[in-house]
């Protein structure tokens, strides 16, 4: 009896409703900022060009807009899309704004709220952040036996000019080459060390590769820029810029 309920229940689970179907997906998943393009194409923030990264499920077309006005449109296709359009004044200045993604398919529309906040330096276009300039002084002192010797006073600006490196020790003609191959065994590389070192080595590689990851994750909603563009002079000014990016 028991097993008669199992195949009756068996077969009323495996006979769907006829009309029964999966919903299916949108025809646009993720959207995100092009990190890539924008990092490595200064000139795009610099002629106030944004780049976004769309991933569509389907074939379908779609319009960008802001307030009414179309600032692209076309046709996305399936998997990864570059969606770039230039948005006049997107740079000038601290600001929000709303872009609006219609997708159709099939005569049916979606669509898809996108917010850009943008911060230029906390300033507005054209002006650069004012440096304060290093100030002071510093003495450099060399010792032998707890005595004075020799010293320099340096500026403080000169203090980004120094240099440093590995100190390599002055070869002692008495030590003869049999001298050193007579060295007590000691002296010699730890296989144990190696190996602890070699495992840190790795530890930290791939500590790089998943903090890496992580930043590159991040980069796809907020994004800092930097890049030149010229004010309302013709002069050249550096500009820092950051993209937060959100999607309803």
């Amino acid at each position: 009896m028991v097993k008669l309920l199992l195949v009756l229940v068996l077969l009323l689970s495996s006979a769907a409703l006829p009309g029964a179907a999966e919903i299916p997906l949108l025809p646009i998943g993720a959207i995100d900022l092009n990190a890539d393009m924008l990092l490595n194409r200064p000139a795009l923030a610099a002629a106030d060009t944004l780049v976004l990264l769309v991933e569509a499920n389907r074939d379908a077309f779609y319009k960008l807009s802001e307030r009414g006005e179309i600032l692209a449109s076309g046709k996305l296709l399936q998997g990864s899309n570059s969606l770039l359009f230039a948005r006049p004044g997107l740079f000038s200045g601290n600001q929000s704004l709303l872009f609006l993604l219609d997708v159709l398919e099939n005569g049916v529309s979606f669509q898809k709220k996108i917010n850009i906040a943008v911060t230029v330096d906390g300033k507005s276009e054209g002006e650069q952040r004012e440096k304060t300039p290093l100030s002071g002084s510093f003495t450099l002192g060399m010792y032998h036996g707890g005595r004075l010797i020799g010293f320099r006073k340096k500026n403080m600006t000169e203090l980004l000019n120094l240099k440093t490196g590995l100190v390599l020790p002055v070869a002692d003609p008495g030590i003869t080459g049999s001298a050193i191959r007579n060295q007590p065994a000691s002296q010699g590389v730890s296989l144990l060390g190696l190996g602890m070192a070699l495992a840190k080595f790795l530890a930290a590689k791939k500590s790089l590769a998943s903090n890496k990851a992580y930043i590159q994750t991040l980069q796809k909603k907020k994004l800092t820029l930097a890049f030149q563009r010229q004010d309302k002079n013709g002069t050249k000014v550096d500009v820092q810029a950051e993209i937060e990016l959100r999607v309803e």
